[in-house]
């Protein structure tokens, strides 16, 4: 006896199942996440890669930063005076800086005398070596008439400083923090800006502006000839090619948290500038790529990065240096990623071959989150390529949560013509594992009385056809009262309560599906009577007793059921209602767990085959709240003397055993 599960898959089957779900979700998420629906999770995976990478130097780089002492200083004026700015300039021209950029707001004009000082000092005499200030420019998105997104760059205080300006602004991400490089924006007409970092390596490398302008335009990919900074020597080498598209997605190469780039105050080049002193030789300006930018609170113009929240001059200095190194993080070749993606599935397809798919998940994602830890570390020390394993992580999710739904849908449809939606609902919710348990719980044992003489007198599509009525009403009767239908044999069928989830009240549910049977059986007896048809009789037992419930079978064979001696007892106990001429009978195994819920009848002790001790049974007439006074008063008989002997302390007037009243001390 037992319910059936469906017969179990080769592991061939499940291997090649699983290199099928494999690849399907591989390929699924490798669109998923090329469409950007994963980015900021994929950014946060990023982040892992500058935890394994830890701080590099850039001594070519130096930030002049017009920090709070300045500010307050300048009595806190926005914007900031062009005076100033002069000054500022004029100390690192002194102090012999390879290249300046000006991350400052120029937009609005002040004092005319102090705006044209300044942009004189910004286009520099000519034969110095610092060359025209490269000054930052902001944006404005705005669309065309196609509806496609276009950039307009707000105007300077002065057009001429307009032609050495690179934009400003970094995109973000989804959540929020800045870690990609913005190399050029459409402007519209074929025309392009270029970012301020960009700008400023055209002019290290002295690139004709309206060249310059003429390439960034062209065809695509963009190819220029720029200086790169040799880590080794220290030094700047010969200029190599930089080639890119427009839309290229590369990530920001921070050296460090913020405050790594060796930072210099503006009150002190600005006194360099204004005075008449002279500027050391050796100095931490001297031949360096020098930003200019405002640190101070009310500037707010500090963002979060991976590497902490920085100002934005940090962030163009990390970018500048990006492009200068050629250190770019950009995603390893296609086909890297098609070869682990299909590693991966070959591990899964072996994974679900021999393991269940919970196991499998997390043997998968142990297996997958170590490899993807070495090859951050490895990449974080020889390369710049970013290996993205959150694809494959959430591949491999995906394709065990298909198995497993596969599994499920499986076995639920098997669980499904034998269980309630209720009981189905809370298997699949807890998640059991239908491993083998020791429980107690209730089974019940129904047969038709003389059932095997009646269909030998009867047409076989008759009987077959009465069955067909007969055992939907058994089924919904258990399932309705929380039980499962473990098995039928012939015309009989047997039921179980409390597995394979646990039910407190399994043995009174039995009891109200036996009762729910009887009202059933009569319902169909009157309706067949009134067709001319045979009439059917039944019996039922219950037994409430330990069993082992569980999965029982060989690996190519597998069922659900209940075994041992209580199993034995519940169909011993449904065959007595023909020596006794009764239709529901209990133990009083099952009785002690019911008695405050029901009227019965004591049958007293009765020997059944297979055991050597009797079994004290009792006759079922109806639920507590619903007995009749017949019904009532044949419990009195049952129970009259135990009830008398509660009160032996009276010695007389001892009631009559089939009195209804409760027998009183007076």
């Amino acid at each position: 006896m037992g319910l059936r599960l469906p017969e179990l898959r080769s592991r061939g089957r499940r291997f090649l199942l699983g290199l099928t779900l494999g690849f399907l979700a591989s390929a699924a998420m490798a669109t998923v996440t090329s469409l950007g629906y994963f980015s900021g999770y994929q950014g946060k995976a990023l982040d892992l890669y500058f935890w394994a990478q830890g701080r590099t130097r850039a001594p070519e780089i130096v930030l002049v930063a017009i920090d709070d002492a300045a500010f307050q200083r300048l009595n806190e004026r926005q914007p900031l005076p062009r005076e100033y700015l002069a000054g500022v300039i004029r100390g690192l021209r002194k102090s012999g800086a390879r290249l300046i950029g000006l991350d400052v707001d120029l937009r609005r004009p002040t004092n005319p005398a102090d705006d044209r000082a300044l942009l004189a000092v910004l286009r520099g005499a000519p034969g110095d070596p610092a060359g025209p200030v490269v000054v930052a420019r902001t944006l404005t998105v705005a669309s065309d008439s196609a509806g496609d997104i276009r950039y307009r760059p707000m105007p300077l205080y002065d057009p001429l400083l307009e032609t050495a300006s690179g934009f400003a602004e970094v995109p973000k991400d989804d959540d929020g923090f800045f870690r990609r490089i913005p190399l050029v924006v459409p402007l519209g007409d074929g025309r392009v800006l270029p970012s301020l970092s960009l700008r400023l390596l055209a002019r290290l490398g002295g690139l004709d502006p309206v060249d310059f302008a003429r390439t960034l335009a062209g065809p695509e990919p963009v190819g220029l000839s720029l200086p790169e900074w040799d880590e080794a020597r220290g030094a700047l080498r010969q200029a190599s090619p930089l080639r890119f598209f427009r839309d290229d997605d590369w990530k920001i190469n921070f050296i460090g948290p913020a405050g790594s780039f060796l930072t210099v105050g503006s009150d002190a080049v600005y006194q360099l500038g204004v005075s008449g002193q002279e500027v050391a030789r050796e100095n931490p300006l001297r031949h360096r790529i020098v930003l200019v930018g405002a640190t101070f609170g009310e500037s707010r113009d500090a963002f979060p990065t991976q590497r902490g929240i920085m100002y934005g001059v940090e962030i163009h200095a990390n970018i500048l240096h990006t492009l200068l190194t050629r250190s770019q993080i950009q995603p390893v070749a296609w086909g890297a990623s098609l070869l682990l993606q299909f590693i991966l599935c070959l591990v899964i397809s072996a994974l679900f071959a021999r393991v269940r798919p919970n196991r499998a998940l997390v043997i998968a994602l142990g297996v997958s989150g170590l490899a993807a830890l070495g090859l951050i570390r490895w990449t974080a020390a020889h390369g710049t390529y970013w290996i993205d394993f959150l694809t494959p992580i959430l591949a491999i999710r995906l394709a065990a949560g298909l198995h497993d739904r596969m599994e499920r849908r499986r076995v639920r449809q098997s669980f499904h013509q034998y269980i309630g939606r209720e009981v189905a609902d809370r298997i699949y919710s807890d998640d059991p594992t239908l491993a083998g348990q020791r429980r107690t719980v209730s089974i019940l044992f129904t047969d038709l009385r003389d059932f095997t003489t009646l269909s030998e007198a009867m047409a076989a599509d008759q009987v077959a056809r009465q069955l067909n009525e007969y055992f939907p009403m058994m089924v919904e009767a258990v399932q309705r009262h929380r039980g499962i239908i473990n098995d039928f044999i012939g015309d009989a069928v047997m039921a179980v309560y409390g597995a394979p989830l646990d039910n407190p009240e399994h043995a009174l549910d039995a009891v109200r599906t036996a009762l729910a049977m009887q009202a059933g059986l009569v319902a169909l007896n009157a309706g067949w009577q009134a067709r001319g048809l045979n009439t059917l009789k039944m019996g039922i037992g219950i037994h409430t007793g330990p069993v082992f419930a569980g999965n029982v079978g060989s690996s190519n064979r597998m069922k659900y059921t209940v075994v041992g001696d209580a199993v034995n007892v519940a169909a011993r106990v449904e065959g007595l209602n023909k020596e006794l001429h009764t239709t529901l009978l209990i133990t009083d195994d099952t009785y002690a767990a019911v008695k405050e819920h029901v009227e019965v009848k004591d049958c007293g002790e009765l020997q059944v085959k297979g055991r050597h001790q009797a079994v004290k049974v009792y006759e079922v007439l109806a639920l507590a709240e619903a007995a009749t006074g017949p019904q009532r008063r044949r419990r009195w008989g049952r129970d009259g003397g135990a009830s008398w002997a509660a009160f032996s302390f009276w010695p007389r007037r001892a009631p009559s055993p089939r009195r209804p009243e409760t027998p009183s001390p007076s």
